[in-house]
């Protein structure tokens, strides 16, 4: 579940950041359904287990909007700043970094209740959770066009990205679109990397859940393993892995910053007024009963 909530959690951030105000309001009004929904597809939930979901992200989603939306218009505001500056790959690492500690402290905020969950967990639902993952990294690998090799995965790459900086600049011309393409091709894509990076988050993921089936240690070796298999969620352990995500990490903020650099004033305008209502929303979010 902690895999999942990981998940669940910047799938919503993302759905926050690319929808617009009444499709945040909507989303984080039912965030504790879809929550449910998302863990259910994994673990097929029983009664008692649904019932201690609901209750648990009540909390989570209330402590959440208390404490965590203000802070996540900081972001936005870095943001902001990003688009209408004139940023370097340092100030792109910076600010993705400033999410992913966003994502840990949820993630952190929900690691009692997650191991309390993890003591119901049956065999039969980790083997649904195993089989699900297999679907999902079938889908993924589709999607980035792992098969076709460099080529194939830069061009999804491409159209990935392409749609993300359509959102927030607006339409590129075709002009913008070649260079983009072209720095694109300029690197290496990374897709084969990040899916193996996946597969281990997802084996240590399954090892950990069925220790906890098989042993039933305390709740606070659960919690502590559970807060170590975070610690080592984003970048991998192993050194020469992890220079080798790092160096993808920087070719990453350099792409971003060499795209923002081809946008017209027009376009840094657009982006700014897409983080400006989203600043209003997550304000007025914060603020109701």
């Amino acid at each position: 579940m902690h895999r999942l909530v990981h998940r669940f959690i910047f799938a919503l951030v993302a759905a926050m950041l690319l929808q617009g105000c009444s499709a945040v309001r909507l989303g984080y009004g039912n965030a504790d359904s879809l929550a449910r929904w998302w863990i259910d597809q994994y673990v097929d939930m029983s009664p008692e287990q649904d019932a201690l979901a609901r209750e648990r992200l009540s909390r989570l989603l209330a402590w959440h909007r208390k404490t965590q939306l203000p802070d996540y218009v900081s972001i936005l505001r870095q943001g902001q700043k990003f688009v209408a500056g004139q940023p370097t790959a340092g100030d792109a690492l910076a600010l993705g970094d400033a999410v992913v500690r966003r994502g840990r402290a949820l993630a952190d905020q929900a690691t009692p209740d997650i191991a309390e969950f993890l003591a119901t967990v049956t065999p039969a639902q980790i083997e649904r959770m195993a089989g699900r993952q297999a679907e999902k990294n079938a889908d993924y690998a589709k999607e980035a066009q792992l098969a076709d090799g460099e080529s194939g995965q830069r061009k999804a790459r491409y159209k990935r990205l392409l749609e993300r900086a359509e959102y927030w600049f607006d339409d590129f011309s075709s002009e913008q679109k070649s260079a983009m393409r072209r720095l694109i091709d300029g690197q290496g894509s990374g897709s084969q990397f990040w899916y193996e990076e996946r597969l281990r988050r997802q084996r240590e993921w399954l090892d950990l859940v069925r220790l906890v089936q098989r042993e039933r240690p305390p709740r606070e070796r659960v919690m502590q393993m559970l807060r170590d298999y975070a610690a080592r969620f984003d970048l991998p352990a192993d050194p020469v892995r992890l220079a080798q995500a790092t160096a993808l990490r920087r070719s990453s903020a350099e792409l971003a910053v060499a795209i923002h650099a081809m946008t017209t004033p027009a376009q840094r305008a657009h982006a700014e007024h897409k983080l400006g209502d989203l600043i209003r929303d997550f304000t007025e979010l914060s603020q109701d009963p």
